[in-house]
């Protein structure tokens, strides 16, 4: 299934919004206490996505849409660790549930170029999809956190 890739834009981040909280209520029951994902609200996800949109410079936000509905979403922008300042990292790709495994995901992962991201290392999905794409874990591992709930990740670098 092909989509349109285009810059997200002011006007999507409340559709962003609904779409990234749902995802998160999806695939992280089990990592997120239920407290943490009732917070992120699609209203409060709303919020950030305004502050990502209007963020501009290395930081770019890209939606996939099939049919005028924007179904995925991606964004980007500079290394957040020491010596990984100048590499593309891919902060975040989701999916809507309905949407996955036509080739969305890896028509957002084409557009934004990047050079690696950080995978739950409970996701084994995803770590699939990325090794298809030739992202591979390269043996770097942190205890990182997400909204104050603690998060085992691994580096994969394409």
């Amino acid at each position: 299934m092909a989509a349109e890739i285009r810059r997200a834009e002011p006007a999507d981040v409340e559709t962003l919004g609904a779409l990234h909280s749902g995802c998160w209520r999806e695939l992280y029951p089990t990592v997120l206490p239920a407290a943490v994902l009732d917070e992120l609200s699609p209203a409060m996800m709303s919020g950030l996505w305004a502050k990502f949109v209007a963020r501009g410079g290395a930081y770019e936000q890209y939606v996939a849409e099939v049919d005028g509905a924007v179904v995925a979403f991606a964004g980007i922008g500079p290394g957040r660790e020491p010596g990984y300042e100048e590499a593309v990292e891919l902060y975040f790709l989701y999916v809507h549930p309905e949407y996955r495994r036509k080739g969305i995901a890896r028509q957002l992962l084409k557009t934004v170029q990047a050079h690696y991201t950080w995978l739950w290392a409970g996701n084994r999905p995803a770590q699939q999809f990325y090794k298809k794409a030739k992202f591979y874990p390269d043996s770097v591992a942190r205890e990182g956190s997400l909204f104050g709930a603690p998060l085992e990740e691994e580096r994969f670098s394409g």
